[in-house]
Parts: C-alpha cells; structure tokens; sequence
C-alpha cells in the first residue's frame, strides 16, 4: 500500500538521521523504530537498530533494560528502589515486543534478551501487578509483551 510505503520511508529516514547524530538521545525513538521495521517484516533493520539499543543497554546481574538519558534523578535518600518512569517501563516493552517479532521465529539469543527484559520489567511492578499510574497503565504495551514472551519460551 502507497500509505504504509511512505511511513516506511519516512521512518528510514529518521532512522538515518539518529544514525548521523549518534547514541544516547535517541534510545526510546531507536525501540519504536525497531518494533515498527520488525512489525513491517523489514528484519534488516529491525536486527539494526536492535544491535545498536545494545550498545546502549544497561546490563546488571541476569536483567537488561534501557533508560532514557534525560530522565528524572531517583534521590539518594530513598530507603526502597523506586520503579522505573513509565516511559522506561514502555520504551523496554517496545524492545521486548521487537525481539519476540523477529520472522520467522526469535532466535534463541532474541529469547536470552528477551528473558532478562522480562526480569527487569517484573521487578518494575507494582504490589498489585500493575506499573506506575501513567500511559503504561492505558497502554498495556508491558504485559502484553510478556505474555507473548511466556508464549514464545513455551513453544520453544
């Protein structure tokens, strides 16, 4: 369709110019861009930009996630890690989504990714299983993603 053709270029294009700009602002853009050429069966450069997110992801202990660089400074003196922003928990579900997307299976090194986003994410829960009370909430982007992570690992 001429419609979705012109998206797709225009997202191309955007895609070039993070590229000329470098890492670090761009890394919520890079998860959007990666989920959409992945949802249009442009495996390229889904494999892309899912390999430039990894030179920016944050990897602790069994978990990895990605972080937005301008956003709001947890305080030092809190006594419980707080939860991560809403846009943290989303832009993450995005990556998740974009790895369990892959044509025409995840690899196993997509589901290893995606397992230890899934960690991240479970601990970014709240007490009722929920996320923070924002767009996350209205956009269930998060459990979404990892329900199809828990379909994924129990066809493999």
């Amino acid at each position: 369709h001429p419609v979705v053709s012109k998206a797709l270029t225009c997202l191309e294009s955007s895609w070039k110019t993070i590229q000329q700009e470098g890492n670090g602002n761009f890394v919520y853009t890079k998860a959007l861009l990666a989920y959409a050429f992945a949802l249009a069966g442009n495996q390229d450069k889904r494999n892309e930009i899912l390999k430039s997110l990894d030179n920016e992801a944050i990897k602790e202990e069994n978990s990895i996630h990605w972080e937005r660089p301008q956003k709001p400074m947890q305080s030092e003196r809190s006594l419980y890690k707080l939860q991560a922003p809403s846009a943290e928990v989303e832009m993450n579900a995005y990556v998740l989504l974009t790895l369990l997307t892959a044509q025409p299976a995840p690899t196993p090194e997509d589901l290893d990714v995606a397992l230890r986003i899934v960690k991240w994410l479970t601990k970014q829960q709240n007490s009722l299983g929920g996320f923070s009370s924002t767009q996350v909430s209205d956009f269930p982007q998060s459990p979404y993603a990892m329900r199809g992570f828990k379909q994924q690992m129990q066809e493999q």
